[in-house]
């Protein structure tokens, strides 16, 4: 008689779990948490927008983030700028949000409006935390390079503004696209990509275009 081979059940993979009420709340008390909300665990991120849990928490919290970290980067160009890097990422996705909210009906995906503002403010929060981190950058390379440019040109402050900025804002978008992308269960926004990405180029030309009405182009 010969023992039959004995097969070892495979563990279920975890399924990951949304950020709870009160870790959102504690980013209140501790704004270096939104670190970790925003980019550091994006497929919780991801869950929260999934699911709606606990979405009125986040919206807050998204929309805090867009505002607070973009700050320090608008005041290295002086106090009467401190609200252009706000008005320039978080006005431009808010002016873009009815738009989504009605792509993602044609598209089929059944979310609630505060789900899809959640979606588009985790774009003006990265931007804003990735010009945080570039802000002591700025600073340096502003205050050490020739503030005008040659005749017609732009000067070397704003190009390294742009540059900078324009960095961020993709690398926000790279980032909702890896949290959505990253769940299997937002299957849809995969299967109808070219609406998806249509959305993203109008979300772009609409930021260059405040940008250009901020005058944070020269």
């Amino acid at each position: 008689m010969t023992d039959e081979p004995k097969v070892t059940p495979t563990a279920s993979k975890p399924e990951i779990q949304p950020f709870a009420q009160h870790e959102l709340t504690d980013c209140m008390r501790r704004p270096h948490r939104m670190l970790d909300v925003v980019l550091g665990e994006r497929l919780r991120l991801a869950a929260n927008l999934r699911t709606g849990s606990n979405v009125t928490a986040l919206v807050t919290i998204l929309l805090l983030c867009s505002v607070a970290f973009a700050v320090p980067f608008a005041l290295i160009d002086g106090l009467e700028r401190v609200a252009h890097i706000t008005l320039l990422f978080l006005g431009s996705v808010l002016l873009c949000y009815p738009s989504l909210q009605v792509f993602g009906s044609y598209l089929g995906v059944r979310m609630h409006p505060a789900q899809t503002l959640a979606i588009a403010l985790v774009i003006p929060s990265a931007a804003a935390l990735f010009t945080f981190g570039f802000a002591p950058i700025y600073w340096f390379l502003n205050f050490t390079m020739p503030g005008d440019g040659p005749d017609g040109m732009p000067s070397s402050s704003a190009i390294t503004r742009v540059v900078l900025l324009v960095f961020s804002l993709l690398l926000a978008l790279s980032h909702l696209n890896r949290c959505l992308f990253g769940d299997s269960n937002l299957k849809v926004l995969r299967d109808n990509w070219a609406l998806w990405v249509g959305w993203q180029v109008l979300l772009v030309f609409l930021t260059y275009r405040m940008a250009e009405s901020l005058d944070l182009l020269t």
